[in-house]
């Protein structure tokens, strides 16, 4: 999600602002121990939990990896998450840190999370931020694998966290020549030692014009688009060459396009191939908080960006993968949109849905507030229609094949 979003006179504050002093979601559990409660239940397929790590997954984020030792798991299995049957949803979080805004996460935030709407979490959410750590983040991995969920890694290639501007290191030609090659293999390595399923996504909200893998900071619209294409078909190329073959490839486009005045920036065209994405999913947020007076449609922005993604959108399976709005932007009724969301999610509304994950963040100040533990305007529709009649067509836990 982007931190800072400014244009044709709007102006809003997504989750965190731009030279932040103080990170979001403060006092949320970064580096603390994680003396949350756990899920012992693993999943079928997947190795059971271990009694560990119980170190708070904040701190491996923002952290160089801890030795780089194999994992629990041991060596990769290639057995990948399944797509839940046709009428049944996953359900996720990304469970927002306090060191780093848009990237870190809490195991203690995910736990309350999950206390809070009364069930268990198929996939958690996560960043691995390049400009931090190179190496593949398998403490976090698995503290995630230990509560019987499956990592949901954003693959951030960048050198600084800096939006709306050129990353000096990691562009999409650089990624194309094989620059990162090495520290590529390195990663798929890590990933195969974790010996259990993967979801891994580059090129988050690519149609966006934010992150330093857009268009506009690569050769710009002309250009950018076939670059993106080409760099995303390399990393994925790559790993799977060096046996990652645990991992489920995603593509993640962002709900609204910026520009959205340009057709040449469109969610088909930043289409890799169906050889190389297995899920697509979008970011849907009603509204991001104060300075944001808009409410937005979901269903007519997953109606258009399906139409620019053509055939694809029929073939693959698709998700949401952020999904959000601020408690405190009461001109959109937050907690009525939140309950209708839901029913409309599991009741079938969208039957080409196949899973959801909630933005679970709340600003220092609240000018942003998606955290659901504690506010009632979001926890209490949560937890009703998550545990209410349309209950059983949530997939509880991930299915490996």
């Amino acid at each position: 999600m982007a931190t800072t979003r400014k244009g044709r006179g709007l102006g809003w504050a997504c989750l965190c602002v731009l030279g932040l002093a103080v990170a979001c979601g403060e006092g949320r559990g970064a580096g603390a121990v994680d003396a949350g409660p756990r899920d012992s239940g693993a999943p079928d397929g997947l190795p059971p939990a271990d009694g560990g790590p119980s170190l708070d997954a904040g701190t491996d984020a923002g952290l160089p990896s801890d030795g780089g030792s194999p994992a629990d798991g041991g060596g990769g299995t290639g057995r990948r998450i399944d797509v839940p049957p046709a009428g049944r949803l996953y359900h996720g979080v990304f469970p927002a840190g306090s060191t780093l805004p848009d990237s870190d996460i809490s195991m203690q935030a995910a736990d309350a999370y999950r206390d809070a709407v009364g069930r268990p979490l198929a996939y958690v959410y996560l960043s691995n931020e390049w400009y931090q750590t190179k190496a593949f983040p398998r403490v976090t991995a698995e503290g995630i694998r230990a509560r019987g969920a499956v990592p949901f890694i954003r693959l951030h290639l960048r050198s600084q966290q800096r939006q709306l501007v050129t990353d000096p290191l990691y562009t999409l030609d650089n990624i194309i020549a094989g620059q990162f090659d090495a520290d590529l293999r390195a990663w798929a390595d890590g990933a195969k030692a974790f010996g259990a399923p993967l979801v891994v996504q580059y090129g988050t909200e690519v149609n966006g014009d934010w992150n330093p893998w857009s268009a506009p900071y690569n050769g710009g619209l002309d250009a950018g688009p076939e670059k993106f294409r080409k760099a995303y078909r390399h990393i994925v190329e790559v790993m799977r060459a060096a046996g990652a073959t645990n991992i489920t490839w995603a593509l993640h486009i962002n709900g609204e396009n910026w520009p959205g005045d340009d057709p040449r920036n469109n969610a088909g065209a930043y289409y890799p191939g169906d050889d190389v994405v297995d899920w697509i999913g979008f970011s849907l947020y009603q509204n991001y908080g104060a300075g944001d007076p808009r409410c937005r449609d979901i269903s007519q922005l997953l109606a258009d960006r399906e139409a620019e993604l053509g055939a694809a959108a029929t073939s693959k399976p698709l998700f949401v993968f952020e999904l959000g709005t601020s408690a405190g932007s009461t001109q959109c009724d937050p907690g009525g949109w939140v309950r209708q969301t839901l029913q409309d999610l599991l009741g079938g509304r969208w039957p080409e849905l196949h899973g959801f994950a909630w933005w679970d963040e709340t600003t220092a100040d609240r000018s942003i507030v998606m955290a659901v533990p504690g506010e009632p305007a979001l926890q209490q529709p949560f937890h009703d229609v998550l545990n209410g009649p349309l209950a059983p067509n949530l997939e509880d836990r991930p299915i490996v094949r």
